[in-house]
């Protein structure tokens, strides 16, 4: 009865047009609601017979052709691909369904979506986050982001790069003297004229006030870089006009080459940086390299590195251990990341943490049974697994997320299950005793491998 009851809710749906359903058999449609007859601007005199994959964009009918398996009981994954109107127009969207016997034979339902919508809003997010709203220039994540790629590629092939830190001369005054909006507009001409400067491939990021730097790929020597470095000093020595207002500005270039003044994004940040400053004291509206000495790498590039505090303490003795555990498991990860490190050498320290955190769950899990919380576990084990699978899910993006964005997610990760999963049953567990004489062995970060945490005594 239920079960009729859910067909005909589903049928009454796609007759208002609210979904956007198919009937496959043999790859060819055999029934279309309304609301996908709309989507690819068909009739359903046209639609009937019509092989789906005709409505699909040529590049993309290899992948949906093997997912749209008719065998009985197989389950049509989410699949994205570029859609087809019978007007040559296209759009973003997505299928999903499973296959059935159904009469005269087995054949697929399947659910369209377009997605075009999101699809562009994914975009526009993606470009605030990398981009610098006033300027259009990437920002600071992206360009660390680039950083780290350099070294992966020069690593890799034995090539060299150049990293340049600049800082503009006089920006304060003008900036004071005539406003901010001036100031912003300045900026804004600043930033053109940088780009204008470098070369095709180069990056022009603006780190934030009047400091920007750049990452030159193709720069293998001093000669090089050097042609690059005067072009932005030329440029910004320009007289600029903004507002009416004439504005005299300069700037102050620093210059690190790889692997000489630095073979890691620190030491090279901080030679590039020390030597602006350098340009700075001889007078501005000039370019230095680096030098020999030895820079202050105290904090050039600074990851959102997870600092453990007192107030993520959950009163365990063996959760927080764990969690601590965890947190310098994530902090590893930050700095293979900030190293330069490949992916091999990534997903093995996220292995690492995977495997501490599947240890860390199974504890938590036993010791909320032991206190009398078995639903609760229950709960716990449902979001546990879920948990996990985000983080392996984690190794697929080391080549194409934002070093900031990563370590973000993974603080977040880790502080919001303390916050929200943790805390809340912490007090019961230890309010029932089945904590105390916890212990565990230290977590070695640096070991090769993760050795499972011994059951709590």
């Amino acid at each position: 009865m239920q079960s009729d009851l859910a067909a005909a809710a589903l049928a009454g749906l796609a007759k208002r047009r609210v979904l956007a359903v198919a009937v496959l058999r043999q790859g060819r449609m055999v029934w279309a609601s309304p609301a996908l007859l709309t989507l690819f601007a068909l009739d359903a005199e046209g639609a009937t017979g019509k092989r789906f994959l005709d409505l699909v964009a040529a590049d993309d009918r290899g992948s949906l052709a093997t997912a749209l398996d008719e065998t009985p009981g197989a389950e049509v994954p989410t699949t994205s691909f570029r859609a087809l109107r019978v007007d040559g127009s296209q759009f973003d969207a997505e299928l999903t369904g499973s296959a059935f016997d159904l009469p005269g034979g087995p054949g697929a339902v399947i659910a369209v979506t377009d997605v075009t919508e999101q699809r562009r809003a994914q975009t526009q997010l993606s470009f605030l986050a990398f981009r610098d709203p006033l300027t259009e220039l990437p920002n600071r994540a992206l360009f660390f982001d680039r950083l780290r790629q350099a070294l992966v590629d020069a690593r890799r092939h034995g090539s060299r790069f150049a990293v340049l830190v600049s800082d503009l001369d006089g920006f304060k005054l003008i900036n004071d003297r005539y406003g901010h909006e001036t100031g912003d507009a300045l900026l804004q001409v600043a930033a053109k004229r940088l780009r204008a400067a470098t070369r095709e491939g180069d990056t022009v990021a603006r780190i934030g006030g009047d400091e920007f730097s750049a990452l030159l790929v193709r720069a293998p020597s001093q000669e090089d870089a050097s042609i690059v470095a005067s072009r932005m000093v030329r440029a910004l020595d320009a007289p600029i006009v903004v507002g009416g207002q004439p504005c005299q500005i300069g700037i102050s270039v620093g210059i690190a080459l790889y692997p000489v003044n630095g073979k890691d994004m620190d030491t090279l940040v901080a030679h590039a940086d020390g030597a602006m400053y350098a340009a700075k004291r001889a007078g501005g509206k000039c370019f230095k390299f680096a030098g020999e000495r030895d820079p202050d790498i105290s904090g050039p590039l600074r990851l959102p590195f997870l600092e453990w505090s007192d107030a993520h303490a959950v009163g365990v003795p063996l959760m927080d251990d764990q969690h601590k555990q965890l947190a310098a498991l994530i902090n590893r990860v930050g700095e293979d990341l900030k190293a330069g490190h490949e992916s091999d050498r990534l997903n093995e320290s996220l292995s690492m943490l995977v495997e501490a955190a599947r240890a860390h769950f199974a504890d938590e899990e036993r010791l909320m049974v032991e206190a009398g919380l078995g639903a609760a576990a229950e709960r716990h084990k449902q979001e546990h697994r879920r948990l996990l699978e985000e983080l392996q899910g984690q190794a697929v993006k080391f080549d194409a997320r934002s070093m900031a964005l990563t370590m973000r997610y993974l603080n977040f990760w880790l502080l919001h299950h303390i916050e929200t999963m943790d805390k809340p049953h912490a007090k019961l567990i230890l309010d029932r005793g089945t904590a105390q004489g916890a212990s565990r062995a230290p977590f070695a970060p640096g070991a090769s491998r993760v050795t499972p945490l011994a059951p709590a005594g």
